[in-house]
């Protein structure tokens, strides 16, 4: 058979023409379920599901394989087991394509509606569904269903906003909106309150006792463990959950509602972020306490301190004073220490292997006491004077300047703006609460408010930076001056982990084939 080269020449997959199966009788399907909640009345929601979609597939000359069924949100399709397991059934063939009663029911995100049809469409397979009669064979631009998935998007989205509405009357109110309480309380009957729990509250009180008597958050954990206690889900306790009852304010009695949210990244993941403070509901008094505000207070001061004693930076035995630091003035690559073992001696050395491919001649070879010492040596001789050092430093580092005044103007201009911003949404908010503006007119002036506050905080951001690059710089020339010179009167006697901060301060150290410092590169 004759193939041009852009074919012969390719591992090119085969095209798969979807709409082959139109006219096909008893293709293998699978149908896609899904739900929201967990709750009674879902149940008979994803009986229904599967009940229409085999009298569809009868109808229809389909041969429904299997359903898959999952009870997740609209959104994030990637955190769905059988959507994935869907998935893996049609790359196997088992399927040939999918049905779903509606299009909201697969997702309520565009790009996830995308996403899903073009998946299945990779490996030859169709998405149908019921209730937009929609079929994915036909619709060659995407264009309806970029419409549909629109529309649900939208859905999702008004809805979400009603649900927000009603939790947010509810924090003002005092009333709960969680539906797992904190460890050490239950729900109230009409579930809109916190109430203390008999069985857990006691060991709650009991796990403070031991953390202010000197336990440490794993052997609490440890602790519960062995008595056979378990979280508020039913899990066994590790430090993360231990340390999260210790940190929680709910025990003081205090509601804090709307701190975070859920926003999807650019990957199409969900990552939750903190919103700005004046956003927080918080109401106190909401709930009988199960702390003191005192022990409360003694409890985090313990936890910072032992976080600010154990907070120690990685280390690790290092036996080579310049691995990583050290550069081959040839190839540029990074030479790194080995111990060269012949017979019963070990002698230390560095070398280049050159695995980019630039660099000439055989492996370069440094003996490592010789490179170690030319280079404590040349570090002595810059930074025993200081006017030199000083130099040295400026040649080293991207230095910079600029009007300064300018820039510290326009710095100020900006944070009367923000402080005004602040003011006005701090008044809007109080305006909210004492119903003189409506919730639309709350949402669209709030909205205005976060986008100019969003963009002022952007730009002194900016100039901070850029003024600290200015302001501080000669700063931080002079303390490295300070530090290096209290560690070269005695260089050559230094301990050794006294060599390695010393060392530190610099990027790159290049050197030749005989061992010669070719350039040298700072880091402040």
């Amino acid at each position: 058979m004759l193939l041009p080269p852009h074919v012969s020449g390719q591992k090119l997959g085969k095209y798969q023409d979807l709409k082959s199966t139109i006219d096909e009788k008893n293709v293998n399907i699978g149908g896609y379920i899904r739900v929201s909640t967990k709750k009674d009345g879902q149940k008979s929601s994803i009986q229904n599901q599967g009940k229409l979609l085999r009298q569809w597939a009868e109808l229809n000359g389909y041969n429904l394989v299997k359903n898959y069924t999952d009870v997740k949100s609209g959104a994030y399709t990637y955190l769905r087991n059988e959507m994935q397991l869907m998935f893996k059934d049609v790359e196997e063939g088992k399927i040939q394509g999918i049905v779903a009663k509606e299009i909201a029911r697969t997702s309520r995100d565009v790009m996830d509606i995308l996403s899903i049809k073009r998946t299945l469409a990779d490996h030859g397979a169709f998405f149908l569904s019921i209730k937009e009669s929609y079929d994915s064979r036909t619709d060659d631009d995407e264009f309806l269903l970029i419409i549909h998935g629109g529309l649900a998007q939208k859905e999702r989205k008004t809805t979400s906003s009603r649900v927000k509405i009603t939790q947010i009357i509810k924090a003002k109110e005092g009333k709960t909106n969680v539906s797992v309480p904190a460890f050490g309380y239950m729900l109230s009957d009409d579930r809109q309150y916190l109430i203390r729990n008999p069985v857990t509250a006691p060991v709650f009180c009991q796990v403070i006792e031991l953390f202010l008597s000197g336990w440490g958050q794993l052997k609490i954990a440890k602790w519960l463990n062995k008595q056979g206690i378990r979280t508020r889900r039913g899990g066994l306790w590790g430090t993360n959950s231990v340390r999260t009852i210790l940190s929680n304010p709910v025990y003081l009695g205090t509601t804090i509602y709307n701190a975070t949210t859920l926003v999807r990244d650019s990957k199409g993941q969900q990552k939750r972020v903190v919103r700005p403070r004046e956003e927080w509901i918080v109401r106190e008094n909401t709930h009988e306490p199960l702390i003191t505000e005192e022990e409360y207070n003694k409890v985090q001061t313990i936890m910072r301190q032992r976080r600010e004693k154990y907070n120690h930076e990685w280390s690790c035995d290092r036996k080579y004073l310049l691995s990583s630091i050290l550069r081959c003035n040839v190839c540029k690559g990074k030479i790194y220490g080995f111990a060269d073992k012949q017979c019963r001696s070990i002698t230390y050395k560095y070398r280049c292997l050159g695995g980019n491919g630039k660099c000439n001649g055989k492996i370069k070879i440094w003996n490592m006491k010789k490179i170690d010492n030319t280079i404590l040596a040349f570090i002595a001789e810059i930074f025993s004077d200081r006017a030199n050092m000083i130099n040295f430093i400026r040649r080293n580092v991207d230095l910079f300047t600029n009007d300064l005044s300018e820039l510290v103007k326009k710095r100020e201009v900006k944070k009367t703006l923000l402080e005004q911003i602040n003011n006005a949404i701090k008044k809007q908010q109080l305006a909210f609460e004492q119903d003189i503006i409506t919730v639309a007119e709350y949402k669209e002036r709030m909205a205005e408010l976060r986008d100019n506050k969003l963009a002022a905080q952007k730009e002194i951001d900016s100039l901070n930076r850029k003024l600290e690059q200015i302001d501080m710089i000669e700063e931080k020339i002079y303390k490295v001056y300070e530090d290096i010179k209290a560690l070269i009167d005695n260089i050559d006697s230094l301990p050794m982990e006294e060599k390695f901060q010393l060392v530190n301060n610099f990027t790159d150290i290049f050197i030749d084939g005989n061992g010669n410092i070719v350039d040298v590169r700072f880091n402040i």
